[in-house]
């Protein structure tokens, strides 16, 4: 199952809520953390134009792009998915939903038949509707139970991330207990 697996992720660094200015976001952490679990490929979610380091200025871009629905470039070709039928899909919740250039990403691959797994950083809001709108958005992709992991223990305390991480990926099949 793993060798058909990608994780792809969205995240962000510089000043982030409640740790401060780090120097690799919640999200590329807990990526790679699952790429070496499963010993398989990533693919990194980035835009073209970037964001703000600023955490103010980083939410009113976001926020701005929520609101227009928008799609923003990304700077790296999209993978070919052709290989693959498992998509774990690490990102966070950004104004109780996907980052939109997660929605770029999507968009622009094959989602159809695809068993897409969630795995969101947060601070608050867990998952919020991200499962429910990956389904609606997506129809033909099966979107599993995600998980939700605030991005303050990802940064503080990996061990314990680590446990949270192999228990949701044992649970669904990826890797035995």
């Amino acid at each position: 199952m793993n060798e058909n697996t990608l994780v792809a992720y969205f995240s962000r660094k510089g000043i982030n809520f409640r740790v401060g200015s780090v120097e690799k976001g919640s999200a590329e952490i807990l990526a790679d953390m699952i790429a070496d679990l499963l010993g398989t490929s990533e693919y990194e979610i980035c835009t073209a134009e970037g964001y703000p380091d600023d955490l103010e200025e980083c939410n009113r871009k976001a926020k701005q792009e929520h609101d227009e629905n928008a799609r923003p470039e990304l700077r790296n070709a999209l993978p070919d998915m052709s290989g693959f039928s498992n998509l774990v899909l690490v990102y966070p919740n950004w104004w109780g939903d996907l980052p939109m250039a997660v929605y770029t990403f999507l968009d622009g691959i094959r989602t159809e038949g695809l068993d897409i797994y969630p795995v969101c950083t947060h601070e608050d809001n867990g998952l919020a509707m991200t499962e429910r709108i990956l389904s609606q958005t997506y129809p033909k992709a099966r979107i599993m139970k995600g998980v939700a992991i605030r991005g303050t223990l990802i940064q503080c305390d990996r061990n314990s991330t680590k446990d949270i991480v192999i228990k949701y990926l044992s649970d669904r099949g990826f890797i035995k207990k």
